[in-house]
Formats: C-alpha cells, sequence, structure tokens
C-alpha cells in the first residue's frame, strides 16, 4: 500500500513534489512504501482518508492546482531572488543542451496550471544559457525547498510547444479557466511521448518494460555517468510479497517496500550481509487532546498521561523495528531539533521518560484522587475515563493505541479504544467530536519545523488537518486550544502569528526564537503527545552484486527520503559494482504503473518514470539536496544557488 506524504505551504508549489514529490499518506502506515501519483489530489495535499507513508516520496507526479496562482506583480525595489546556477555542458538524453530555457518553460507550465508555486513567485527569467532566476513574492522556507530541490525540470524537446503556449498565456495574463488554455492542458495531459528524455545517468528502455520488471540502461551523456559502474538498473514490480523470494534467494539489492518484523528476521537469516538501513521517517503518531473536555484542558493531566505511558514499549508493539520513541516531544520530528534548537535550548526539553511516582504526583497535586476500584477522580469527582478515537484502517496506530489503553488504565486512567473509518478524520478533527484522538502527530514534507506546527497546532496551510483552529465557527474548532499561550519559561507567545513568524524570509537564524519558543510551549504543555517516529527498514544485500555501501551508523541516514540516503550513494558512485558482477547490474524493486497504462509524459498520473525516490533521481536529480546534520542544501546537479 502506497502513500504520498505530506503537503506543502500555500506557498509551496504543487511542483514542489511533482518534482521529486511529497510522499502521500495511505492506510495502516508503513515507513518503506512508496507512494503512487495520483491525478486529482495535488502532490503536496494529503487526502483525508490516508495514513502517513512519510518515507518513500513519489517523484514527477503530474501537478494539479488547489488554490489560483495571483497575477504576476511588478517587483518591489529590493526585492529577494533566488539564483540557480546550473553546470555548464550539460545535455538531455536526446543530445540536447540542459539550460535555462528548461527551467524557465517548466514554471510557465506551472503557472498555466494554476499552480500554487506562483502564490509565492513574481518572476523566473532566463539571465542566460546556465542562469536562472526567480524573484520572489513571499520568501519562505516552502518556495525555497521547491525551487533549489523539488521542482523537476522538463525537457523544452519535448513539451516546448506547451511551454511557448504557457508563456503566452503568462504574457497576457490570459485568464487560466479559458477554453485556449484547458484545451492546451487537455492536449498536454494526451501527450504520449515514446520515450523519456531525461538528463540523469539512467533512462528507462521502452524495449524492456513488462509488468514484471522494467530496466533502466545507463544513459552515457547524464548526469555523474562517468562516475557511475553500473551499466543498468533492473526494476521488479511488486510489493513486499513479491520481494521476499527475492531477498531469501539473493537476487535483491534494496528495496524501498514495507517489511515486517518476520520479513526482516527471515531476510536477515540470508547471512551477515543482508543489513537493514534505518532513518526518520519524520512522522509519527501523536494524542491530540480535546480542550474542551474536562481535565483534559490542563496541561499537568497531559503531562501525568506522558509520563504514564512507556513510549517505548508502546512504539516496539506498534511498529517493532520501524520506529523510534520520540525523545524530545518538541512538536516535530527528533532528526531536526538539534538543527534549530541550540544545546541550551535542548537541555530545557522534558524529555517524560515513563516514570508512574511522577504522574501520580501530577494527579495529586491536582487533588485527584484514586477510587477503591484503582480509577482516578478528579476534583470535581468525576472519573479518569475517556474514549480514544483513532481510524480503525491505519493498523500501526490501532494497535499504539490498544497498548496506550492498556498501560494508562493500569495506571488508573480508563481508556476505551474507539476505531472509526479514516474517511471520517477531516469531519471528526474539524468539529472536535472525540475526547483523545490518536492520528498524524508530526510531520516534515519540506524540512522546516513549521510544516508540523502548522499542521498539529493550527488548522493547516500546508496540509487541512484541521487539528486547531480556536478562532474558527463553533464546531469548526479541532482541540480548541487556545493561540495564546506561555513558554516554559513563562513568555507569552501567540502560536498562530509565531507559526508564521517562523516561515517568513530565507534567514534561519531570524527564524529559530520562534521555533524556540514555539518549542517550549510544546514541551511543557504538550497539546499534542506524540509516541513515535516511523522508522526505515530497507533490507539492503551489501555483496551479492553491490558493494560501498556507508555503514548503517553514517550520518547520512539521518536524512529522509525527500533526500534519499541511496539515491546519494548511488547518484555520487559511491556504490560500486561486486567483482562477480559482471553484468554490473543494480536490482531493486517498484510498484510502478504497468503496461499498458503505462507511459512517458512527465504530466500524466500514468507515467512510469514516478516510481520513488532512488529511482525518480537517477532519471531527474535534484538541483539539490537537503542535508539535516549541515542544516543546509548541497549542490547537486546545480553548480551552485544563491539568494539575494
Amino acid at each position: 500500500m502506497k502513500k504520498i506524504l505530506l503537503a506543502l505551504t500555500l506557498l509551496i508549489a504543487l511542483v514542489a513534489l511533482v518534482a521529486c514529490a511529497a510522499p502521500t499518506p495511505t492506510p495502516a502506515p508503513k515507513p518503506t512504501d512508496a507512494p503512487k501519483p495520483t491525478a486529482a489530489v495535488p502532490p503536496t495535499a494529503v487526502p483525508a482518508t490516508k495514513a502517513p507513508e512519510p518515507t518513500k516520496p513519489a517523484a514527477t507526479t503530474a501537478p494539479v492546482a488547489t488554490k489560483p496562482a495571483e497575477p504576476t506583480k511588478p517587483a518591489a525595489p529590493g526585492v529577494t531572488t533566488i539564483t540557480i546556477n546550473l553546470r555548464k555542458g550539460m545535455k538531455w538524453s536526446d543530445g540536447s543542451a540542459f539550460s535555462s530555457k528548461d527551467v524557465v518553460g517548466t514554471y510557465n507550465i506551472l503557472w498555466m496550471q494554476t499552480s500554487s508555486t506562483w502564490n509565492a513567485l513574481n518572476d523566473v527569467v532566463a539571465k542566460d544559457d546556465a542562469t536562472v532566476e526567480f524573484t520572489i513574492k513571499t520568501p519562505g522556507p516552502a518556495i525555497l525547498d521547491t525551487i533549489v530541490r523539488a521542482t523537476v525540470t522538463r525537457p523544452y524537446a519535448q513539451y516546448g510547444k506547451w511551454m511557448d503556449a504557457a508563456a503566452g498565456f503568462r504574457k497576457n495574463n490570459t485568464d487560466r479557466k479559458s477554453a485556449d488554455v484547458t484545451k492546451t492542458l487537455d492536449e498536454m495531459n494526451a501527450f504520449r511521448p515514446p520515450s523519456a528524455i531525461v538528463y540523469g545517468p539512467f533512462n528507462i528502455d521502452p524495449k524492456q518494460v513488462t509488468e514484471a520488471q522494467f530496466t533502466m540502461v545507463k544513459n552515457a551523456s547524464g548526469f555523474n555517468a562517468d562516475k557511475i559502474d553500473f551499466d543498468k538498473v533492473t526494476v521488479y514490480w511488486g510489493d513486499t510479497v513479491q520481494d521476499m523470494p527475492l531477498y531469501l534467494s539473493n537476487d535483491m539489492d534494496y528495496s524501498s517496500n514495507a517489511y515486517s518484523p518476520a520479513n526482516l528476521q527471515a531476510i536477515r537469516a540470508v547471512g551477515n550481509h543482508m543489513v537493514v538501513l534505518g532513518g526518520p521517517g519524520t512522522n509519527g503518531p501523536g494524542m491530540y487532546f480535546n480542550n474542551d473536555v474536562y481535565p483534559l484542558n490542563k496541561k499537568e493531566v497531559r503531562q501525568a498521561f506522558a509520563y504514564a505511558i512507556d513510549r517505548v514499549e508502546n512504539c516496539k508493539v506498534a511498529f517493532g523495528d520501524a520506529c523510534r520513541p520520540v525523545k524530545y516531544e518538541a512538536g516535530f520530528t527528533d532528526a531536526a531539533v538539534p538543527t534549530w534548537l541550540s544545546a541550551a535550548q535542548l537541555a530545557k526539553l522534558n524529555t517524560y521518560d515513563a516514570d508512574v511516582k511522577k504522574a501520580e504526583a501530577l494527579l495529586t497535586g491536582l487533588n485527584f484522587k484514586k477510587g477503591a476500584d484503582g480509577i482516578w477522580v478528579d476534583d470535581k469527582g468525576k472519573k479518569l475515563e475517556f474514549e480514544l478515537s483513532v481510524p480503525a484502517d491505519f493498523t500501526e496506530y490501532l494497535a499504539s493505541s490498544e497498548n496506550v489503553a492498556q498501560q494508562l488504565t493500569k495506571f488508573g486512567i480508563k481508556i476505551t479504544v474507539k476505531p472509526y473509518q479514516s474517511s471520517e478524520r477531516t469531519n471528526l478533527h474539524k468539529a472536535g467530536k472525540y475526547q483523545i484522538s490518536m492520528d498524524i502527530g508530526f510531520r516534515f514534507t519540506y524540512f522546516h519545523p513549521y510544516v508540523s506546527f502548522d499542521y498539529n497546532l493550527r488548522p493547516g496551510v500546508v496540509s487541512a488537518g484541521w487539528k486547531n483552529n480556536p478562532e474558527g465557527n463553533e464546531g469548526e474548532r479541532g482541540i480548541n486550544l487556545p493561540f495564546k499561550q506561555k513558554t516554559a519559561d513563562g513568555k507569552e507567545i501567540n502560536i498562530k502569528e509565531w507559526v508564521d513568524k517562523m516561515a517568513e524570509g530565507f534567514d534561519a537564524e531570524k527564524q529559530k526564537p520562534y521555533i524556540a519558543d514555539v518549542a517550549s510551549f510544546f514541551n511543557d504543555s504538550l497539546p499534542v503527545l506524540m509516541m513515535f517516529e516511523r522508522y526505515l527498514t530497507d533490507p539492503i544485500d551489501t555483496k551479492t552484486r553491490v558493494t560501498g555501501w556507508l555503514p548503517v551508523d553514517d550520518k547520512i541516514y539521518k536524512n529522509n527520503q525527500n533526500n534519499s540516503p541511496v539515491a546519494r550513494q548511488l547518484l555520487s558512485g559511491q556504490l560500486k559494482p561486486s567483482a562477480t558482477n559482471r553484468a554490473k547490474e543494480f536490482k531493486t524493486s517498484y510498484p510502478y504503473v504497468q503496461p499498458p497504462k503505462a507511459n512517458y509524459n512527465l504530466y500524466s498520473t500514468d507515467n512510469i518514470m514516478a516510481s520513488g525516490a532512488v529511482l525518480s533521481n537517477a532519471l531527474y536529480p535534484p538541483f539539490t539536496y537537503y542535508d539535516v546534520n549541515e542544516g543546509k542544501y548541497i549542490p547537486f546537479y546545480a553548480e551552485s544557488w544563491t539568494i539575494k
């Protein structure tokens, strides 16, 4: 079951993940799944009926707009610009030069598609063949990620007709709902080229595409092709069921599908050369407390919940090897906390290690007492008995909820798990029709805390989860947590304003104080008790055909799949064919779009190039990769990039 994860901001391009797309979730979250493209849902939007699949972003999905782009406005004096400097001499697989004309044409088509990218953009201009300048109306982390990492450039040689048409429409500010624009888009979407034109070191051979497998052959003129010793990549169609026999017979080098603990045990039993890669999926479940339910509106009660639950046990029960218990409770992924908070700020965070005595002390301090039946009673004489709502088809979230119920009931807080259909997620959360809800507690579609805080503390611009909106109409307030709050040190903040501030501009140092304040409040008040973080469980064969893998404890694996550690090793030439691998072949799998639906139009939802982070990057390497260890975007296909 594949998923497209989570969504970028109102500023972000729907292309932002058109390119390397952020993954979309599906029921029963599995950290190693790779998503399939979706036509009706923007690549950056998360359907309300899906559970999170954080780790495997789909690439090159056809962009679909949800919000109309604003008309281009004249640039104001001192306007911010992002400049991408392309590598000179780069070529597409058809022999044409990769140039600024391709990049500008790609963004003109986005304008024609009414992509929300253009809500943040003022203009995109080719300064010369190797230089593209983006003038920004609304600087922020989303548009930055869209431009420097997430957007896949399309070849003018293949889409020039529509790029030119889009340029004309944009120049004349043509109504994008007009018949002419609609006709042009329909024609472009219906285009079926005989093959893909790529700039990566591999390309799909149309003659070697079947329902069972396809082959990517070396593109000699592609980026870093001279550094890569593999001549082909064999991609088997399938998921875990199809993969297992291949792993057990040493016929699979890497896969990003979802493997159960039993699967992993069987794979490891093949030999010491079978290793499982980990790494943060950058999302996971959290318990949302409805502030309209007494005494859940008291932070001391929520803190007692945190101390009474052993998150290590909960993680193991729900996901086995595929998760890590949340440590910092800062409101966003642990993987990014050291990047955004100082050592002094980190030291102030409460990790809420399981401690029943501390939980009891908190409740006793509120004049709560334990009844003769072992259930705590609040200061108004009411038993602490609550329902915990959870989507029935989010398998691991359901397992987590049941374990929470067991632990808390043993402690003296009676919890009844209340499963419901995930199709009701949005309605349930928007209306606050629950006492406690187990749902996606945090997320990172691009590496910035704004993505998570916007989701779990506000209605959601990045992805409208409707978790909290105290300023909304009655019946539309979510957990109804007031925006005016205090940090652990007593500083008064406004969550709504602070989250906006942390997404303003491109200067991370100016954003950090707002992030630190909201993280401090979150850690102290626990409006959402984050349970655990999804982690990869990607098996690799380190000996049979492929060598050179970085050790499993290498810091590169701290990056999520939007900045795939495996893709970076393959495309840099780090991975090498073994001495016995005479075919110089790399074997993997993916549930790609099969013939006869499969096609080579990047704007089609059935394009075969949208085959997960690793394979899509091999066809279309990103301009940069964001590295969490360095806290910045590192040039990859681009020569460099600058902000002025």
